[in-house]
């Protein structure tokens, strides 16, 4: 997995290459959470494969963004990845665009 991230519309924007699975959830966790800005924008366009650890690291990601006054949303969500969230129902908590 490689992150990166930039500034994009006032909003720090972390892409995610690769994949996020058991072996790896927590070390990325810690890199969002590391980021100085409360309003967070994931980038999917190049992530190829999010497990279960994977969904339970976004709802905490967003559990912790709302606490902190921020927002989290999620951009560029492959095809079969996005069919992944609406059957979870995660569509209908976090902002996916």
């Amino acid at each position: 997995m490689e992150i990166s991230s930039e500034i994009l519309d006032e909003k720090k924007v972390v892409f995610l290459d690769g994949e996020i699975d058991m072996s790896n959830v927590e070390s990325i966790k810690k890199e969002i959470l590391a980021i100085e800005n409360k309003d967070i924008s994931l980038d999917f366009s190049k992530l190829s494969y999010i497990d279960s650890s994977g969904i339970g690291m976004l709802i905490s990601l967003h559990k912790t963004s709302l606490v902190n006054g921020g927002s989290l949303e999620i951009r560029n969500v492959d095809s079969k990845i996005k069919n992944l969230f609406e059957i979870v129902g995660l569509n209908r908590i976090l902002n996916i665009i």
